[in-house]
């Protein structure tokens, strides 16, 4: 049996000679004993995360995959890829123009598919969808990035109080306070909802946390990104196998500092000049908002109570905090 396990392996590490960044057969190995390789095996049928787009989708060796829940930075982490991908701190490329949202029905997947055919350089994609409902590719990199809970629950008010659309949510009130309960309340249906609700974030983390012993699964957070930017862009290097040199670094991390986003908003910001947004500076959260904000001690304490039902002590800490 271990004779036939390791021949499996070595067909497997096959697949990545030449491949920039490869798998030995001592990782695939490592990999098959603690939990096999992820599948796709759950529909998600969301506007934002159609889980069957990917069925259309072709991938390339070095494609790099921006995996967040919304409102963790995933636009900050697509404009951090864009100038570590062209080392340059003044390019002028929009991120959110070509690299798009693969599971969203924000174009037809035929023209999705046209434009990354079209790309030269490596290619970087962003998604929100729980990893039980997209591809896995063993060459290929997936940079996962996680928030504060309660900083992404005023975010996202931020964000949809800020869209000039319309947008209708069952959680969202005027109550801040209240609106935070139906947040940290709402259950999660797998495949179903679209909430983008505490539940529905851990269940995303979840996803992720049960392969992050594969060596092309990597965690950020957005509050280590705040503390030291330029040391998360060459961590994000390094792990891309992209060579900067330090004095080139530190000018990309000052273009990607988050006021420097804020101050050329209409390069990052997605969908920007089509009047999605009220302001598009406002578009950028720096988080930290429920440190001061108007929510109880029995809020918090809901919160407090319903997170750990999800997910163990050292996680919420990591979910929370980061590598602090």
């Amino acid at each position: 049996m271990q004779h036939e396990k390791m021949h499996l392996c070595e067909a497997i590490a096959e697949q990545f000679e030449g491949f920039e960044q490869k798998l030995s057969i001592i990782q695939v190995y490592k990999a098959m004993k603690k939990g096999h390789f992820p599948k796709r095996n759950q529909r998600y049928i969301g506007f934002a995360t159609d889980s069957s787009r990917w069925d259309h989708f072709t991938s390339r060796d070095d494609d790099i995959f921006i995996c967040t829940p919304c409102k963790c930075g995933t636009t900050w982490t697509q404009a951090i890829c864009a100038l570590l991908i062209f080392k340059d701190p003044e390019h002028k490329k929009q991120p959110a123009m070509i690299s798009p949202w693969i599971d969203a029905h924000l174009m037809p997947v035929e023209a999705m598919n046209a434009m990354l055919d079209a790309q030269n350089h490596r290619r970087f994609l962003k998604t929100h969808t729980p990893f039980d409902g997209i591809n896995y590719y063993p060459g290929s990199t997936y940079i996962l990035v996680y928030r504060d809970p309660r900083d992404v629950y005023f975010s996202l008010r931020n964000h949809i109080e800020n869209m000039n659309i319309d947008v209708q949510s069952e959680w969202l009130t005027d109550d801040v306070s209240e609106s935070f309960r139906n947040w940290v309340l709402a259950p999660n249906v797998v495949g179903a909802s679209e909430l983008f609700t505490l539940s529905e974030m851990v269940h995303h983390y979840r996803s992720f946390l049960r392969f992050k012993h594969l060596p092309n699964i990597h965690f950020f957070h957005f509050s280590d990104f705040k503390r030291n930017l330029v040391a998360q862009m060459k961590r994000m290097a390094d792990i891309l196998n992209i060579e900067v040199e330090s004095e080139l670094i530190e000018r990309l991390a000052a273009s990607a500092d988050f006021d420097s986003m804020r101050n050329n908003a209409s390069q990052y910001v997605p969908a920007s000049g089509m009047q999605v947004w009220k302001s598009e500076k406002q578009f950028f959260n720096r988080g930290d908002t429920y440190k001061h904000s108007d929510l109880t001690l029995q809020d918090i304490g809901l919160y407090n109570k319903l997170i750990a039902q999800l997910i163990d002590k050292d996680n919420i800490e990591w979910l929370e905090s980061g590598y602090t």
